[in-house]
């Protein structure tokens, strides 16, 4: 008999933060910082919500699709691969009614941990910092850096997929063009 499969787990906490010192965590910490651009797509098939995504690092442009199903607040089932950038258009055509969110990310690895700053350009003043996991009860340490607001794990007006339709393609509306590689 075959040892069962490990499901593809993303475990994670999510929090509100203020604006970050974002000059600060590029000059004293070691990050990456990643352009993205994310849409949802149509129907949930066998309860899994679908998205694709481009993200933009140091000038290399990657394209995913991935799909994600809720276990519980913090733990989801997540089947991400990479796409060639015609099966990204391609999905693009079957994007909801739901715009495309565009963020930047701030990953700042520290601690053992894998921090993910993402900055929405409809927000002046916080932030979401969500904080990678092995386990639901994994102790972490949030940085000195980051001022937390509160804990919205789970929270789902807080979800990019609801981010997304509330402000959908606010990046270029409000930046009068679109700075994010599209």
């Amino acid at each position: 008999m075959k040892e069962k499969e490990k499901l593809p787990l993303e475990i994670e906490k999510k929090f509100l933060i203020r604006m970050p010192d974002l000059k600060w965590i590029e000059e004293n910490t070691d990050v990456k910082i990643a352009k993205i651009s994310q849409t949802y797509l149509g129907l949930k098939k066998n309860g899994f919500g679908e998205r694709v995504r481009k993200m933009v690092i140091d000038g290399k442009v990657k394209y995913y699709h991935t799909a994600k199903k809720s276990l519980s607040n913090m733990t989801r089932i997540e089947v991400e691969k990479e796409i060639s950038k015609k099966e990204y258009y391609e999905y693009m055509s079957q994007k909801n009614r739901r715009g495309t969110l565009h963020k930047t990310r701030y990953i700042v690895s520290m601690n053992n941990i894998k921090y993910e700053i993402d900055i929405y350009p409809f927000w002046e003043e916080t932030a979401i910092l969500e904080i990678e996991l092995e386990h639901e009860k994994q102790k972490f340490v949030i940085p000195d850096f980051i001022e937390v607001i509160g804990d919205v794990t789970g929270n789902r007006d807080y979800s990019n997929s609801s981010l997304s339709n509330k402000f959908k393609d606010v990046a270029i509306r409000k930046r009068g063009g679109n700075k994010y590689g599209k």
